[in-house]
Protein backbone atom coordinates (compact mmCIF):
# COMPACT_ATOMS: atom_id res chain seq x y z
CA UNK A 1 0.00 0.00 0.00
CA UNK A 2 2.41 2.67 0.85
CA UNK A 3 5.01 1.64 -2.03
CA UNK A 4 1.50 2.12 -4.45
CA UNK A 5 0.47 5.64 -2.56
CA UNK A 6 4.24 6.62 -3.57
CA UNK A 7 3.92 5.94 -6.75
CA UNK A 8 1.10 7.52 -7.13
CA UNK A 9 2.68 10.55 -5.47
CA UNK A 10 5.78 10.58 -8.02
CA UNK A 11 3.23 10.07 -11.31
CA UNK A 12 1.65 13.11 -10.50
CA UNK A 13 4.04 15.01 -9.25
CA UNK A 14 6.91 14.44 -11.97
CA UNK A 15 4.87 16.45 -14.64
CA UNK A 16 4.31 19.54 -12.59
CA UNK A 17 8.59 18.90 -12.21
CA UNK A 18 9.12 19.62 -15.81
CA UNK A 19 6.62 22.39 -15.93
CA UNK A 20 8.07 23.73 -13.12
CA UNK A 21 11.85 22.50 -12.48
CA UNK A 22 12.36 23.97 -9.24
CA UNK A 23 9.53 21.26 -7.84
CA UNK A 24 11.53 18.55 -9.51
CA UNK A 25 14.92 19.57 -7.10
CA UNK A 26 12.65 19.69 -4.18
CA UNK A 27 11.14 16.24 -5.30
CA UNK A 28 14.91 15.50 -5.76
CA UNK A 29 16.12 16.11 -2.52
CA UNK A 30 12.86 14.44 -0.43
CA UNK A 31 14.66 11.39 -2.04
CA UNK A 32 17.90 11.61 -1.22
CA UNK A 33 17.12 12.99 1.71
CA UNK A 34 14.24 12.04 3.05
CA UNK A 35 14.72 8.60 1.82
CA UNK A 36 10.57 8.05 1.51
CA UNK A 37 10.77 4.59 -0.59
CA UNK A 38 13.17 3.20 2.43
CA UNK A 39 9.58 3.36 4.29
CA UNK A 40 7.98 1.36 1.67
CA UNK A 41 7.93 -2.52 0.72
CA UNK A 42 8.24 -4.07 -2.75
CA UNK A 43 9.60 -3.10 -5.52
CA UNK A 44 9.57 0.86 -4.55
CA UNK A 45 12.68 -0.01 -2.01
CA UNK A 46 14.94 -0.12 -5.04
CA UNK A 47 13.38 1.99 -7.41
CA UNK A 48 15.06 3.83 -9.18
CA UNK A 49 13.20 7.16 -7.83
CA UNK A 50 16.38 9.61 -7.40
CA UNK A 51 17.88 8.92 -11.01
CA UNK A 52 13.86 9.51 -12.48
CA UNK A 53 13.56 12.43 -10.69
CA UNK A 54 16.61 13.87 -11.58
CA UNK A 55 15.73 13.35 -15.67
CA UNK A 56 12.99 14.85 -15.54
CA UNK A 57 14.19 17.93 -13.59
CA UNK A 58 17.48 18.25 -15.76
CA UNK A 59 14.98 18.24 -18.96
CA UNK A 60 12.94 20.44 -17.36
CA UNK A 61 15.46 22.79 -16.88
CA UNK A 62 16.67 22.77 -20.87
CA UNK A 63 12.84 22.99 -22.02
CA UNK A 64 11.79 26.05 -19.52
CA UNK A 65 14.52 28.66 -20.14
CA UNK A 66 12.50 31.13 -18.30
CA UNK A 67 12.19 28.94 -14.64
CA UNK A 68 15.92 29.39 -14.62
CA UNK A 69 19.31 31.76 -14.50
CA UNK A 70 22.43 30.87 -16.10
CA UNK A 71 24.77 29.21 -13.96
CA UNK A 72 26.01 32.17 -11.82
CA UNK A 73 30.02 31.49 -11.34
CA UNK A 74 30.79 32.58 -8.21
CA UNK A 75 33.68 32.22 -6.76
CA UNK A 76 32.70 29.26 -4.93
CA UNK A 77 31.12 27.87 -7.91
CA UNK A 78 34.57 28.15 -9.65
CA UNK A 79 36.29 26.52 -6.83
CA UNK A 80 34.03 23.56 -7.05
CA UNK A 81 34.27 23.09 -11.04
CA UNK A 82 38.23 23.01 -10.46
CA UNK A 83 37.81 20.20 -7.79
CA UNK A 84 35.25 18.20 -9.72
CA UNK A 85 37.93 18.50 -12.76
CA UNK A 86 40.62 17.89 -10.58
CA UNK A 87 38.94 14.33 -9.40
CA UNK A 88 38.53 13.36 -13.03
CA UNK A 89 41.94 13.69 -13.39
CA UNK A 90 43.21 12.18 -10.76
CA UNK A 91 40.92 9.48 -11.57
CA UNK A 92 42.48 8.67 -14.67
CA UNK A 93 45.65 7.77 -12.80
CA UNK A 94 43.89 5.79 -10.42
CA UNK A 95 45.46 3.17 -8.76
CA UNK A 96 41.88 1.03 -8.47
CA UNK A 97 40.53 2.41 -11.80
CA UNK A 98 36.93 0.61 -11.77
CA UNK A 99 36.21 1.92 -8.05
CA UNK A 100 37.63 5.46 -8.74
CA UNK A 101 35.12 5.80 -11.61
CA UNK A 102 32.30 4.56 -9.89
CA UNK A 103 33.14 7.19 -6.67
CA UNK A 104 33.89 9.83 -9.62
CA UNK A 105 30.54 9.33 -11.18
CA UNK A 106 28.67 10.16 -7.93
CA UNK A 107 30.57 12.94 -7.27
CA UNK A 108 29.77 14.07 -10.52
CA UNK A 109 25.88 13.91 -10.01
CA UNK A 110 26.44 15.33 -6.78
CA UNK A 111 27.65 18.70 -8.19
CA UNK A 112 25.29 18.73 -11.58
CA UNK A 113 22.20 18.80 -9.07
CA UNK A 114 24.45 21.66 -6.69
CA UNK A 115 24.54 23.46 -10.21
CA UNK A 116 20.58 22.70 -10.79
CA UNK A 117 20.32 24.40 -7.32
CA UNK A 118 22.46 27.31 -8.34
CA UNK A 119 20.33 27.81 -11.76
CA UNK A 120 16.59 27.48 -10.35
CA UNK A 121 16.90 28.80 -6.54
CA UNK A 122 16.48 32.50 -7.98
CA UNK A 123 14.24 34.40 -4.86
CA UNK A 124 14.08 34.44 -1.18
CA UNK A 125 10.71 31.97 -1.46
CA UNK A 126 12.52 29.12 -3.56
CA UNK A 127 15.66 29.57 -1.22
CA UNK A 128 12.97 28.88 1.97
CA UNK A 129 11.84 26.10 0.33
CA UNK A 130 15.08 24.49 0.05
CA UNK A 131 15.79 25.20 3.10
CA UNK A 132 12.24 23.35 4.67
CA UNK A 133 12.72 20.30 2.66
CA UNK A 134 16.32 19.76 4.07
CA UNK A 135 15.02 20.60 7.35
CA UNK A 136 11.80 18.45 7.30
CA UNK A 137 13.93 15.29 5.40
CA UNK A 138 16.75 15.36 7.93
CA UNK A 139 14.88 16.43 11.08
CA UNK A 140 12.16 13.35 10.73
CA UNK A 141 15.44 10.69 10.77
CA UNK A 142 16.88 13.16 13.67
CA UNK A 143 13.20 13.09 15.20
CA UNK A 144 13.07 9.66 15.13
CA UNK A 145 16.67 8.36 16.08
CA UNK A 146 16.59 10.62 19.02
CA UNK A 147 13.22 9.44 20.69
CA UNK A 148 14.78 5.30 19.23
CA UNK A 149 17.64 6.51 21.94
CA UNK A 150 15.26 7.52 25.12
CA UNK A 151 13.00 4.88 24.37
CA UNK A 152 16.18 2.45 24.15
CA UNK A 153 18.51 3.70 26.80
CA UNK A 154 21.05 4.33 24.25
CA UNK A 155 21.52 0.99 24.01
CA UNK A 156 21.61 0.96 20.43
CA UNK A 157 23.91 2.47 17.69
CA UNK A 158 21.19 5.25 15.99
CA UNK A 159 21.89 4.42 12.15
CA UNK A 160 20.57 6.31 8.75
CA UNK A 161 18.24 5.09 6.21
CA UNK A 162 19.21 1.79 4.25
CA UNK A 163 21.43 2.53 0.84
CA UNK A 164 21.64 6.48 1.81
CA UNK A 165 24.78 8.35 1.93
CA UNK A 166 24.83 8.69 5.93
CA UNK A 167 23.69 4.95 6.49
CA UNK A 168 26.65 5.17 8.62
CA UNK A 169 26.38 6.40 12.27
CA UNK A 170 29.09 8.48 11.73
CA UNK A 171 28.05 9.89 8.78
CA UNK A 172 24.46 10.06 9.78
CA UNK A 173 26.01 12.09 13.33
CA UNK A 174 27.58 14.38 10.20
CA UNK A 175 24.71 15.19 8.83
CA UNK A 176 22.79 15.88 11.72
CA UNK A 177 25.23 18.34 13.27
CA UNK A 178 25.26 20.27 9.53
CA UNK A 179 21.18 20.51 9.42
CA UNK A 180 20.47 21.75 13.43
CA UNK A 181 22.09 25.57 12.75
CA UNK A 182 19.06 25.18 9.83
CA UNK A 183 16.38 23.97 12.12
CA UNK A 184 17.03 26.92 14.36
CA UNK A 185 17.15 29.38 11.09
CA UNK A 186 13.51 28.32 10.40
CA UNK A 187 12.78 28.21 13.58
CA UNK A 188 13.41 31.88 14.08
CA UNK A 189 11.46 32.94 10.89
CA UNK A 190 8.25 31.24 11.65
CA UNK A 191 5.11 33.02 12.25
CA UNK A 192 3.34 30.27 14.06
CA UNK A 193 4.12 29.14 17.91
CA UNK A 194 3.04 25.22 17.22
CA UNK A 195 6.01 25.35 14.39
CA UNK A 196 8.58 27.07 16.51
CA UNK A 197 8.03 24.97 19.82
CA UNK A 198 7.71 21.67 17.51
CA UNK A 199 11.53 23.09 16.02
CA UNK A 200 12.97 23.04 19.51
CA UNK A 201 11.60 19.63 20.09
CA UNK A 202 13.31 18.37 16.58
CA UNK A 203 16.42 20.05 17.78
CA UNK A 204 16.62 18.21 21.01
CA UNK A 205 16.00 14.91 19.67
CA UNK A 206 18.12 15.35 16.80
CA UNK A 207 20.76 16.23 19.24
CA UNK A 208 20.18 13.11 21.16
CA UNK A 209 20.00 11.23 18.19
CA UNK A 210 23.93 12.30 17.74
CA UNK A 211 24.47 10.97 21.06
CA UNK A 212 23.09 7.75 20.13
CA UNK A 213 25.00 7.25 17.10
CA UNK A 214 28.18 6.63 19.51
CA UNK A 215 30.14 8.50 16.99
CA UNK A 216 32.77 10.40 19.07
CA UNK A 217 33.43 12.72 15.54
CA UNK A 218 30.09 13.28 15.83
CA UNK A 219 29.69 13.72 19.82
CA UNK A 220 32.27 16.82 19.12
CA UNK A 221 30.77 18.09 16.33
CA UNK A 222 27.88 18.68 18.69
CA UNK A 223 29.00 20.13 21.20
CA UNK A 224 30.45 22.50 19.48
CA UNK A 225 27.45 23.58 17.38
CA UNK A 226 25.78 24.16 20.60
CA UNK A 227 28.43 26.47 21.70
CA UNK A 228 28.59 28.58 19.43
CA UNK A 229 24.80 28.50 18.72
CA UNK A 230 24.57 29.35 22.50
CA UNK A 231 27.05 32.27 21.59
CA UNK A 232 24.91 33.35 19.05
CA UNK A 233 21.86 33.68 21.09
CA UNK A 234 20.53 37.06 23.26
CA UNK A 235 19.70 35.15 26.26
CA UNK A 236 23.13 33.36 26.12
CA UNK A 237 23.76 32.97 30.51
CA UNK A 238 20.66 31.28 30.91
CA UNK A 239 21.41 28.88 28.09
CA UNK A 240 24.85 28.06 29.61
CA UNK A 241 22.79 27.17 33.00
CA UNK A 242 20.76 24.98 31.16
CA UNK A 243 22.51 23.62 28.50
CA UNK A 244 25.63 21.50 30.96
CA UNK A 245 22.49 20.38 32.80
CA UNK A 246 20.91 18.83 29.84
CA UNK A 247 23.92 17.09 28.81
CA UNK A 248 24.44 15.92 31.82
CA UNK A 249 20.98 14.04 32.40
CA UNK A 250 21.43 12.60 28.79
CA UNK A 251 24.95 11.20 29.27
CA UNK A 252 23.25 9.52 32.95
CA UNK A 253 20.62 7.89 30.55
CA UNK A 254 23.14 6.57 28.15
CA UNK A 255 25.14 3.03 29.16
CA UNK A 256 28.48 2.56 30.74
CA UNK A 257 29.67 1.72 27.34
CA UNK A 258 29.07 5.05 25.68
CA UNK A 259 30.69 6.94 28.76
CA UNK A 260 34.34 4.79 28.21
CA UNK A 261 33.73 5.28 24.22
CA UNK A 262 33.26 8.93 25.09
CA UNK A 263 36.11 8.91 27.34
CA UNK A 264 38.97 6.97 24.70
CA UNK A 265 38.75 10.41 23.48
CA UNK A 266 41.36 11.54 26.12
CA UNK A 267 43.05 8.64 26.19
CA UNK A 268 43.48 8.08 22.49
CA UNK A 269 46.48 6.41 22.00
CA UNK A 270 45.69 3.78 24.52
CA UNK A 271 42.45 3.37 21.76
CA UNK A 272 43.09 0.89 19.11
CA UNK A 273 40.52 2.39 16.66
CA UNK A 274 42.53 5.91 17.22
CA UNK A 275 45.58 4.52 16.59
CA UNK A 276 44.08 3.20 13.52
CA UNK A 277 42.64 6.76 12.41
CA UNK A 278 46.42 8.00 13.13
CA UNK A 279 47.82 4.72 10.80
CA UNK A 280 45.50 5.82 8.08
CA UNK A 281 46.38 9.49 7.87
CA UNK A 282 50.34 8.10 7.68
CA UNK A 283 49.25 6.35 4.94
CA UNK A 284 47.42 9.07 3.10
CA UNK A 285 50.67 11.25 3.82
CA UNK A 286 52.97 8.71 2.53
CA UNK A 287 50.49 8.28 -0.56
CA UNK A 288 50.72 11.61 -1.24
CA UNK A 289 54.45 12.32 -0.76
CA UNK A 290 54.79 9.64 -3.45
CA UNK A 291 52.05 11.01 -5.80
CA UNK A 292 51.96 14.79 -5.23
CA UNK A 293 50.21 16.38 -7.67
CA UNK A 294 46.82 13.26 -8.17
CA UNK A 295 47.50 11.07 -5.60
CA UNK A 296 46.68 7.44 -5.64
CA UNK A 297 42.78 8.07 -6.87
CA UNK A 298 39.95 7.36 -5.11
CA UNK A 299 39.48 4.21 -2.70
CA UNK A 300 42.99 4.27 -2.73
CA UNK A 301 43.18 2.83 0.94
CA UNK A 302 41.20 -0.32 -0.12
CA UNK A 303 44.41 -1.45 -1.89
CA UNK A 304 45.97 -4.23 0.04
CA UNK A 305 49.28 -3.69 -2.52
CA UNK A 306 49.04 0.07 -1.46
CA UNK A 307 48.90 -0.34 2.46
CA UNK A 308 51.87 -2.57 2.47
CA UNK A 309 53.45 -0.21 0.35
CA UNK A 310 52.55 2.95 2.30
CA UNK A 311 51.37 2.29 5.94
CA UNK A 312 52.78 1.95 9.01
CA UNK A 313 54.63 -1.42 9.40
CA UNK A 314 51.53 -3.84 10.81
CA UNK A 315 48.94 -1.59 10.31
CA UNK A 316 45.72 -3.04 10.09
CA UNK A 317 43.98 -1.92 6.52
CA UNK A 318 40.85 0.54 6.73
CA UNK A 319 39.67 3.84 5.18
CA UNK A 320 40.74 7.28 5.89
CA UNK A 321 39.09 8.41 8.78
CA UNK A 322 39.30 12.24 8.06
CA UNK A 323 38.14 14.39 5.13
CA UNK A 324 41.27 16.41 5.14
CA UNK A 325 44.02 13.13 5.01
CA UNK A 326 41.58 11.18 2.93
CA UNK A 327 40.96 13.94 0.16
CA UNK A 328 45.14 14.18 0.55
CA UNK A 329 45.73 10.38 -0.32
CA UNK A 330 43.35 10.50 -2.91
CA UNK A 331 43.81 13.66 -4.96
CA UNK A 332 46.88 14.73 -3.84
CA UNK A 333 48.28 17.97 -2.59
CA UNK A 334 46.29 19.94 -5.52
CA UNK A 335 43.35 18.58 -4.51
CA UNK A 336 43.56 19.07 -1.07
CA UNK A 337 44.28 22.72 -1.67
CA UNK A 338 41.09 23.01 -3.98
CA UNK A 339 39.53 21.19 -0.76
CA UNK A 340 40.67 23.75 1.47
CA UNK A 341 39.63 26.50 -0.92
CA UNK A 342 36.07 25.69 -1.34
CA UNK A 343 35.65 25.67 2.73
CA UNK A 344 37.65 28.51 3.23
CA UNK A 345 36.03 30.58 0.38
CA UNK A 346 32.72 30.11 1.06
CA UNK A 347 33.21 30.94 4.76
CA UNK A 348 34.64 34.00 4.64
CA UNK A 349 32.06 34.15 1.75
CA UNK A 350 28.90 34.19 4.23
CA UNK A 351 30.87 36.45 6.27
CA UNK A 352 31.03 39.35 3.42
CA UNK A 353 26.79 38.51 3.34
CA UNK A 354 26.67 39.10 6.85
CA UNK A 355 28.44 42.49 6.84
CA UNK A 356 26.32 43.49 3.54
CA UNK A 357 22.83 42.21 5.39
CA UNK A 358 23.95 44.98 7.62
CA UNK A 359 22.48 47.79 4.92
CA UNK A 360 18.90 47.60 6.35
CA UNK A 361 16.17 45.09 8.23
CA UNK A 362 14.79 44.11 5.25
CA UNK A 363 18.43 42.16 5.24
CA UNK A 364 18.37 40.69 8.25
CA UNK A 365 16.98 37.51 7.19
CA UNK A 366 19.69 36.36 4.82
CA UNK A 367 22.62 37.36 7.26
CA UNK A 368 21.29 35.43 9.98
CA UNK A 369 20.94 32.55 6.99
CA UNK A 370 24.44 33.36 6.26
CA UNK A 371 25.86 32.87 9.92
CA UNK A 372 23.68 29.42 10.43
CA UNK A 373 25.16 27.95 7.17
CA UNK A 374 28.96 29.43 8.70
CA UNK A 375 28.17 27.14 11.86
CA UNK A 376 27.27 23.83 9.41
CA UNK A 377 30.43 24.46 7.78
CA UNK A 378 32.07 24.10 10.61
CA UNK A 379 30.41 21.54 11.63
CA UNK A 380 31.39 19.78 8.69
CA UNK A 381 34.63 20.21 9.68
CA UNK A 382 34.83 19.79 13.02
CA UNK A 383 32.98 16.12 12.40
CA UNK A 384 35.04 15.61 9.01
CA UNK A 385 38.37 15.64 10.82
CA UNK A 386 38.33 12.28 12.48
CA UNK A 387 35.26 10.90 9.85
CA UNK A 388 35.91 9.36 6.09
CA UNK A 389 33.22 11.85 4.06
CA UNK A 390 34.56 14.27 2.15
CA UNK A 391 32.17 13.89 -0.69
CA UNK A 392 28.76 13.84 0.91
CA UNK A 393 25.80 15.23 -1.01
CA UNK A 394 24.79 17.59 1.50
CA UNK A 395 28.10 19.50 1.54
CA UNK A 396 27.59 20.05 -1.62
CA UNK A 397 24.33 21.15 -1.55
CA UNK A 398 25.14 24.33 1.02
CA UNK A 399 28.03 25.03 -1.02
CA UNK A 400 25.50 26.01 -4.05
CA UNK A 401 23.15 27.44 -1.35
CA UNK A 402 26.47 30.16 -0.64
CA UNK A 403 26.15 30.71 -4.56
CA UNK A 404 22.59 31.28 -4.07
CA UNK A 405 22.75 34.06 -1.27
CA UNK A 406 25.43 35.80 -2.56
CA UNK A 407 23.96 36.15 -5.64
CA UNK A 408 20.79 37.18 -3.79
CA UNK A 409 22.19 39.98 -1.35
CA UNK A 410 24.21 41.58 -4.38
CA UNK A 411 20.10 42.03 -5.76
CA UNK A 412 18.79 43.30 -2.40
CA UNK A 413 21.87 45.14 -1.50
CA UNK A 414 21.51 47.00 -5.17
CA UNK A 415 17.65 47.51 -4.58
CA UNK A 416 18.05 48.78 -0.88
CA UNK A 417 20.56 51.48 -2.19
CA UNK A 418 18.02 52.72 -5.06
CA UNK A 419 15.47 53.05 -1.95
CA UNK A 420 17.64 54.97 0.27
CA UNK A 421 18.67 57.39 -3.27
CA UNK A 422 14.38 57.70 -3.77
CA UNK A 423 13.95 58.28 0.25
CA UNK A 424 16.93 60.74 -0.32
CA UNK A 425 14.96 62.53 -3.04
CA UNK A 426 12.62 65.21 -2.54
CA UNK A 427 8.70 64.43 -3.52
CA UNK A 428 9.78 60.90 -4.15
CA UNK A 429 8.06 58.30 -2.62
CA UNK A 430 10.17 56.49 -0.27
CA UNK A 431 9.99 52.81 -0.37
CA UNK A 432 11.54 49.84 1.34
CA UNK A 433 13.54 46.60 -0.48
CA UNK A 434 11.10 43.93 -1.58
CA UNK A 435 13.08 40.93 -1.79
CA UNK A 436 11.86 38.63 -4.26
CA UNK A 437 9.10 35.70 -2.94
CA UNK A 438 7.71 38.46 -1.03
CA UNK A 439 4.58 40.77 -1.86
CA UNK A 440 4.75 42.81 -4.83
CA UNK A 441 8.21 41.85 -6.12
CA UNK A 442 8.37 41.82 -10.08
CA UNK A 443 10.11 38.36 -10.14
CA UNK A 444 7.24 36.98 -7.42
CA UNK A 445 3.94 35.24 -8.24
CA UNK A 446 3.34 35.46 -4.75
CA UNK A 447 -0.14 37.62 -3.25
CA UNK A 448 -0.56 38.43 0.32
CA UNK A 449 -3.37 40.39 1.94
CA UNK A 450 -2.68 43.27 5.03
CA UNK A 451 -3.71 40.23 7.64
CA UNK A 452 -0.58 38.54 6.22
CA UNK A 453 1.80 41.18 5.49
CA UNK A 454 0.89 41.98 9.80
CA UNK A 455 1.74 38.54 10.35
CA UNK A 456 5.26 39.01 8.79
CA UNK A 457 5.42 42.15 10.81
CA UNK A 458 5.19 40.20 13.70
CA UNK A 459 7.85 37.48 12.48
CA UNK A 460 10.45 40.57 11.97
CA UNK A 461 9.84 41.58 15.98
CA UNK A 462 9.91 37.85 16.97
CA UNK A 463 12.98 37.42 14.74
CA UNK A 464 14.63 40.32 16.13
CA UNK A 465 13.60 39.67 19.17
CA UNK A 466 15.47 35.84 19.31
CA UNK A 467 18.22 37.59 17.12
CA UNK A 468 21.57 35.69 15.99
CA UNK A 469 24.64 37.57 16.08
CA UNK A 470 27.36 37.51 13.65
CA UNK A 471 30.13 35.14 14.30
CA UNK A 472 33.98 36.82 13.80
CA UNK A 473 34.75 36.83 10.26
CA UNK A 474 36.86 33.67 10.48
Amino acid sequence: MRSLALLLFVAGTLPMAFVRPIIGLLLWMMFSYLNPHRMTWGFAVNFPWVMIVAIITLTGLVAQPRQREALRLKPVIILMTLFLIWTAVSTSQAVLFDRAFDRFTELFKMMVMAYVTVMLVTDRQKLQWVIWVIVGSFGLWGAKGGLFTLLTGGSYHVMGPQASFFRDNNAFAMVMCMVIPLMRYVQIYTDSRWVRNGLWVMMALTSVAVIGTYSRGGFLALCIVGFMLILKSRKRIGLLIVAPFLVFSIAMLMPAQYTSRIDSIKHYHQDTSAQGRINSWKFATNVALAHPLVGGGFEVWSSASMWNTYGPPGAAHRAIHSIFFEVLGELGFVGLALFLLILVVGYMGLARVKKQARAGPELAWIGDLASMLQVSLIAFVAAGALLPMPYIDIFYQMIALVAVIQTLTARFVAEYGRSSDAKSTPGSRPHLPVSPGAPNHPESTYSASTASTSRRSRASRAARANGIQDLPPW
